[in-house]
């Protein structure tokens, strides 16, 4: 999957599950301000966004700031990139 269709797909993951209501995001949209994520909602974002590309859960405390959905698009496409150490 390239980035461009990586970027799209975290869009529109996010935008289906927004606590405001399904809607197309943009990525300058803010999770909280915009589309009414809290705490609760955003675990349940990161859970399906890792069922959703086969990531591994991240530790909260190695996941950056997490602010706007391109945040959340560079988190994935750099997860995807980064080659899972089998140590």
């Amino acid at each position: 999957m390239s980035n461009e269709n990586t970027r799209a797909r975290v869009r529109e993951i996010v935008g289906e599950m927004s606590p405001s209501g399904k809607r197309d995001v943009a990525p300058a949209d803010l999770l909280v301000e915009d589309l009414g994520y809290d705490s609760l909602a955003v675990i349940e974002l990161s859970l399906q966004i890792e069922s959703a590309f086969g990531l591994s859960s991240m530790s909260q405390g190695t996941v950056p700031d997490i602010t706007t959905v391109q945040d959340v698009e560079d988190l994935v496409v750099q997860a995807l990139a980064t080659p899972i150490d089998a140590a």
